[in-house]
């Protein structure tokens, strides 16, 4: 019995020392083990916004490990840092309800909802996962070849000559070329890398491939498709159909305040509200009194409708909606925004797709990031085209089939 009572008390004072060593976890000692995995993998710092959630994410983490999902060097950092699984399966169980512990103090989890709690914000990481998917060299680094000895070895067996920091020829280079300088550091003069190189662990200098500026930039096109869709780029007032979000006193359509309106759609996200029907059909006479009602209806219905087959669904209380028959036709509403098939999604698939293939096609030439963009740009042309013709067409054919129906051309047509 006492044999007995002694594992207990080992099992628990092991499972208390687990929790105690996951719960006491920091966000930046994670951050700090995603960075050595990322440094030991040859990849620069910045990474996607995903990746960084996901790889600094305590519970996520944790199942990966326990599962095998971890790189060899995701692995190794978590060892250097004593951040691994380990120990008995009492202490690893306690790790376990620790790192879940350490999610609900540190908001790990809905730290994940913040990031994607917009149409926009969701559509960059899709954009980022997308092109780190199919350009890893946008987040990774090259080793750096001297320029004064390119080359080891005879010329039937060379090899390029990396620079590296024990080296003192090498050295030199690297300082003359900008490649590093000299600072002070406890009263000795210490060599570091410049702005956009570093030093692995055996010192070899090493370059990223392209600056996280341009990397970002390629969030560009798309982001313009969602905030369009979204009728976010309208400083002057309302999109069409639409009060605008500071709305003037004579006219609703138009800005109060042209400042106070670019402030609340590009830092908060806010539209203005559907015009009232009189003034709604005066711009868009292809929808009736009963379609605008009912869309009306659907918009703030919070109820659940899990049957995607009856031409709507809605889930988490309205959070995610959509409807093949809204009054911009087929549309998704994310927390409330609406985002249009044909004047949100064809020309946000198209950005994306734009963006992806001209990254793919400069990757050859080291030029992957300034050609995705130009890619993107050329995309979003297309598919805001595309999706406005289509648009254009789908009213036409709503206002003639209401014609024919009963009513006036002046009524549906204008």
């Amino acid at each position: 019995m006492a044999d007995r009572m002694r594992q207990i008390r080992n099992i628990l004072s092991d499972i208390g020392d687990g929790f105690k060593a996951d719960y006491e976890l920091g966000r930046e000692d994670r951050r700090n083990a995603f960075l050595r995995g990322r440094k030991l993998k040859g990849e620069t710092e910045e990474s996607t916004k995903w990746d960084a959630m996901m790889g600094t994410h305590p519970g996520i983490n944790r199942m990966s490990e326990a599962m095998g999902k971890l790189s060899p060097e995701d692995q190794q950092a978590l060892r250097e840092l004593d951040m691994n699984l380990r120990g008995s399966t009492a202490h690893k169980a306690g790790q376990f309800l620790g790192s879940a512990a350490n999610d609900l103090t540190q908001d790990a989890t809905r730290s994940i909802y913040w990031l994607l709690n917009a149409a926009q914000a969701t559509g960059e990481v899709i954009n980022e996962k997308a092109l780190a998917k199919a350009v890893p060299q946008l987040y990774g680094k090259s080793p750096v070849q001297s320029t004064d000895i390119p080359y080891t070895g005879t010329s039937d067996d060379k090899s390029p000559r990396i620079l590296n920091l024990k080296d003192k020829r090498m050295r030199e280079e690297m300082l003359d070329r900008g490649y590093a300088k000299t600072i002070e550091k406890g009263g000795q003069d210490v060599i570091t890398a410049a702005r956009g190189y570093s030093f692995d662990d055996v010192g070899d200098l090493q370059k990223r491939n392209y600056t996280p500026g341009m990397v970002q930039a390629l969030a560009i096109p798309t982001g313009i498709a969602i905030n369009s869709g979204l009728g976010l780029l309208t400083p002057f007032g309302g999109a069409e159909g639409y009060k605008a979000a500071l709305p003037s006193e004579e006219d609703p359509t138009k800005t109060s305040n042209v400042i106070g309106e670019v402030g609340l759609k590009y830092i908060m996200g806010r539209t203005g509200q559907l015009l009232p029907y009189n003034e709604f059909s005066q711009v868009r006479p292809d929808v009736s009194r009963e379609e605008y009602n009912k869309y009306q209806a659907f918009k703030y219905d919070k109820s659940e409708d899990y049957d995607i087959t009856d031409g709507d669904f809605s889930f988490g209380a309205g959070a995610l909606r959509g409807t093949t028959d809204g009054i911009h036709g087929p549309e998704l509403q994310f927390l409330g925004r609406s985002l249009p098939l044909t004047t949100a999604g064809i020309p946000y698939a198209a950005a994306l797709a734009g963006g992806v293939g001209g990254a793919m096609y400069g990757q050859r030439t080291g030029k992957a990031a300034s050609r995705g963009l130009i890619g993107g740009m050329a995309g979003l042309a297309v598919g805001q085209v595309t999706g406005n013709i289509i648009e254009s067409e789908r009213r036409r054919r709503n206002a003639a089939e209401k014609l024919a129906a009963g009513g006036n051309a002046e009524q549906y047509l204008g």
